[in-house]
């Protein structure tokens, strides 16, 4: 649910628009793309592998992130808590930025307005103040008192549910010549894609 969501459509797409993408820019971008979605998988299967041999052995239900934080202790010692807190801190503000700023474009998009993030503020300011709103927005939660940890898989839940909706839409434009020209899917990527969709299924 957080290694392939929804958003990263509209977040990238976004990107090469203000950045000017063209033909040449597509061989970097898979390369980009590739590696860093393989660095996530391995991280995301190192913390899976890592808190199944240090919590399983204790009998440890992880109900909350508080019993998470002594995975890196065996390792690290008291350190590895504050690792812990610190990994958990950093993924959570990028993610919220990355976020409200796909916010901003959807929102920019959908209604005709002018957006990116290399202008100034006020050029834009609609775009500008979806993007603070939306992290304010999602500040509610937590100072409502919403366990984190409980909010973090029903969004995770509710991503793998709408993958599927999502991609197979495009899917089909990936493999549209009219559109795509030669840059359509090849078999694997083809493959990869319905391997996603299935298992989000």
């Amino acid at each position: 649910g957080a290694s392939v969501s929804p958003y990263l459509i509209t977040f990238y797409s976004s990107g090469a628009i203000e950045e000017k993408w063209n033909t040449a820019s597509l061989g970097p971008n898979r390369v980009v793309a590739g590696l860093g979605m393989g660095f996530g998988a391995v991280i995301a299967c190192g913390a899976l592998v890592t808190a199944a041999v240090v919590l399983a052995p204790r009998g440890v239900r992880v109900e909350s992130f508080d019993h998470v934080a002594g995975v890196m202790a065996p390792a690290f010692g008291r350190a590895g808590v504050w690792l812990f807190c610190a990994s958990l801190f950093i993924g959570c503000i990028g993610a919220s930025l990355e976020l409200s700023l796909d916010l901003g474009y959807t929102t920019a998009q959908t209604f005709g307005w002018d957006w990116s993030e290399n202008r100034k503020t006020w050029t834009e300011g609609r775009f500008a103040l979806v993007m603070s709103g939306g992290l304010a927005v999602a500040l509610l939660p937590s100072l409502l008192g919403v366990n984190p940890f409980q909010l973090t898989m029903f969004s995770m839940a509710i991503t793998a549910l709408a993958l599927p909706l999502v991609t197979a839409p495009l899917l089909i434009v990936m493999n549209d010549r009219r559109y795509l020209n030669r840059h359509t899917n090849g078999v694997v990527s083809n493959a990869a894609v319905i391997g996603v969709i299935a298992l989000a299924f």
